[in-house]
């Protein structure tokens, strides 16, 4: 009888489990069809999304002077490093420079490359490399389609 009790206790904890950490992940997938970046960091450079789709993607802004400036040509374009990081997602599949784009100043770029710094599956990363903007007008960064979000957005303003 008293294993009979300790079975039944266990079993009810472990669907008390389950109804748990499920609510939590319904409540983390995307409910709106775009997702604005929300502030990463106390750095106005970095942008960091909501996660959705189980996807979370930062942004950062490399400007002329930083420590990254010269390995990634920030003096004369523009440059987003981006990374991407997920525990059931495979990210190899997005090519940033198909379904990326900047606005600046009522113009729309595309990518001109990426330059991957990893190639992991799950934890993505690298530089989004555009034509040269002016970085003292806003900026508006908009990546398409990943894990299944129709946009995920990012702002810098001057």
């Amino acid at each position: 009888m008293r294993y009979v009790l300790l079975a039944v206790l266990i079993s009810v904890a472990a669907l008390g489990a389950v109804i748990v950490l499920s609510v939590g992940r319904r409540a983390a997938e995307p409910g709106l069809p775009a997702q604005p970046a929300q502030a990463a960091s106390p750095s106005p450079l970095t942008q960091r999304d909501s996660g959705a789709g189980a996807v979370e993607v930062e942004v950062r802004l490399v400007v002329p002077g930083s420590p990254e400036a010269a390995k990634y040509g920030a003096e004369t374009q523009t440059v987003f490093f981006v990374s991407m990081n997920t525990h059931s997602v495979d990210l190899s599949s997005y090519d940033l420079t198909v379904i990326s784009e900047l606005s600046a100043a009522g113009r729309t770029y595309a990518p001109v490359r990426w330059v991957s710094a990893s190639d992991n599956t799950h934890h993505r990363s690298g530089a989004l490399i555009f034509p040269r903007v002016d970085l003292r007008v806003a900026l508006e960064l908009r990546i398409k389609t990943i894990a299944g979000i129709p946009f995920r957005i990012f702002k810098w303003t001057p």
